[in-house]
C-alpha cells in the first residue's frame, strides 16, 4: 500500500511501471516506449526522460532528479545517481529526445491536400 488511504498502486503488463503523483505530463513516453523487455538501464533512462519532459509542462516538477536502481530479487541499491539542474546529462537527454520527436513529426504521412499541392 502506497497511501495511508489504502489505495494500492500496481504495475501491470500494459503499464510495467509505477508512477506516483501527477501522471498527465510524463506518462506518454512511458506508455509509448515502455515495455516489460526493456533493460533496467533503458527503463531508468525512460523514467528519467519522463521526469525531464514533465518539468517543461509542470512547474512543480524539477531537479534534482534522483535515480536508484534496485535489481529484481534484491533489496539493495545497485546504482544511485542525482542530477542537479545544471547536469549536462539532462540537457543532452532533452535535446536528443526532442530531436528524435521532431524527426518523427516530419516522417509522419502527409495529408492528402499536401500531396496534391506539390503536384
Amino acid at each position: 500500500m502506497i497511501y495511508p488511504q489504502g489505495n494500492a498502486v500496481m504495475a501491470t503488463r500494459d503499464t510495467p511501471y509505477l508512477q506516483i503523483g501527477e501522471t498527465k505530463y510524463g506518462k506518454p513516453p512511458l506508455d509509448n516506449v515502455g515495455h516489460t523487455n526493456l533493460s533496467l538501464e533503458d527503463a531508468a533512462r525512460l523514467c528519467l526522460i519522463s521526469e525531464v519532459l514533465t518539468q517543461r509542462s509542470n512547474l512543480t516538477v524539477g531537479p534534482p532528479f534522483e535515480l536508484a536502481i534496485v535489481p529484481r530479487n534484491t533489496l539493495a541499491i545497485a546504482h544511485q545517481i542525482k542530477f542537479e539542474a545544471d547536469a549536462p546529462e539532462l540537457s543532452a537527454m532533452f535535446e536528443t529526445w526532442s530531436s528524435a520527436q521532431r524527426e518523427a513529426l516530419y516522417r509522419l504521412p502527409h495529408f492528402t491536400w499536401e500531396q496534391s499541392a506539390s503536384d
